[in-house]
């Protein structure tokens, strides 16, 4: 069985129909089933996660998928610390598109003591040849999102992929008045998860979902209740206030900016973006699906 979540707890629907595909003007949802657990604190819960995911899936050694980011760091770092050894995988685009994270991977990868393996990738030749295949395959139309199903599909053993953490937004930024907060669940992100299912292959796209307590133990960090009662800002410009929350559990984590690698190639995301929403007569695969943080709570009750 292909899982992408424990047990597959946490699921998508189309019009209610679990694990699905787009096929018209569907509603598209996600679902967290209720689970009544004793929850430990953010790492410990990390750690309990990253063994889930060995269990599900026995005799695969795990692959992380290593951007340099934050997300990808403390999962790396969940792995390392239940022995599992990883393998660890850098990709670096042409023209050190993504020279930035690539620079903090390799240092990261040093500081923690692990070998690590680089791997050149062309953007533009994977736009040219191989991308309209993957948004077809993922139904994935955001440009930006699609090497990573390359990603998990040449990687051998377990690919991993740090993503998919839980997004918790601000109706608005206007801080004079109280704050609604919400999460929100990304129809493009679970395209990875689409993706997976349709090639049959073991691998993991939405770790921070993995186990109802990684993500009820998130809910529990200070910086989270500190977010949702407005006594922090959230995300201004390309710093977050997240790095707070993650230092909960790993306090010597490095401050960085977030970047992708396609700040500078904009034009061809840009021009590829247009290509696909002809092809499908539109962007129709950015739906979005959101719940009061409270309903989201309530689940581990």
């Amino acid at each position: 069985m292909i899982y992408t979540s424990e047990n597959n707890w946490y699921y998508w629907n189309y019009d209610g129909v679990p694990f699905s595909r787009q096929s018209g003007n569907q509603k598209f949802t996600t679902t967290f089933s209720p689970s009544k657990i004793t929850v430990d604190n953010f790492r410990i819960e990390m750690k309990k996660a990253a063994s889930s995911t060995l269990d599900h899936y026995a005799g695969l050694r795990p692959s992380i998928l290593f951007s340099g980011g934050l997300d990808s760091e403390i999962m790396l770092r969940s792995y390392l610390e239940i022995g599992a050894n990883p393998d660890v995988f850098i990709f670096r685009y042409e023209n050190d598109y993504n020279i930035y994270d690539v620079s903090h991977a390799i240092t990261i990868c040093s500081i923690l003591d692990i070998d690590y393996t680089v791997i050149d990738f062309n953007l533009k030749k994977f736009y040219e040849n191989d991308a309209e295949r993957y948004s077809e395959l993922s139904q994935i139309d955001r440009p930006k999102a699609l090497p990573y199903c390359k990603f998990i599909e040449m990687i051998d053993g377990l690919p991993i992929l740090g993503a998919s953490d839980l997004t918790l937004m601000r109706v608005d930024d206007d801080y004079t008045k109280k704050g609604i907060w919400f999460n929100r669940c990304w129809e493009h992100d679970v395209g990875w998860s689409k993706f997976i299912k349709v090639i049959e292959k073991p691998a993991i796209a939405e770790w921070f979902k993995w186990t109802p307590g990684l993500v009820s133990s998130f809910l529990k960090l200070e910086w989270c209740n500190d977010l949702i009662n407005d006594k922090i800002y959230g995300k201004l410009g390309t710093n977050s206030s997240k790095i707070l929350g993650y230092r909960e559990a790993y306090p010597d984590l490095l401050h960085r900016e977030k970047k992708t690698g396609f700040e500078n190639i904009d034009i061809m995301m840009n021009e590829y973006e247009e290509f696909l929403c002809k092809k499908y007569n539109g962007l129709i695969f950015r739906n979005e699906c959101d719940r009061p943080i409270s309903e989201l709570v309530q689940n581990f009750a």
